[in-house]
């Protein structure tokens, strides 16, 4: 899975591993795949607050 840095209303960063991410709607859903090949939501979080998503390592 990759890492990503989460940077939220200027002021907060969080950490996040998944295996992508995609808008849904109002929200990004990061995502991860199991080891049957479904695709499982690890994290949802409101589009308006996120300001930018970086890819750390992957």
């Amino acid at each position: 899975m990759d890492k990503y840095v989460i940077n939220k209303d200027f002021s907060g960063k969080r950490e996040v591993e998944a295996s992508g991410f995609k808008t849904v709607g109002d929200f990004i859903d990061f995502y991860a795949v199991d080891s049957h090949g479904d695709v499982v939501v690890t994290l949802r979080i409101r589009s308006a607050r996120v300001e930018t998503i970086d890819l750390i390592s992957g």
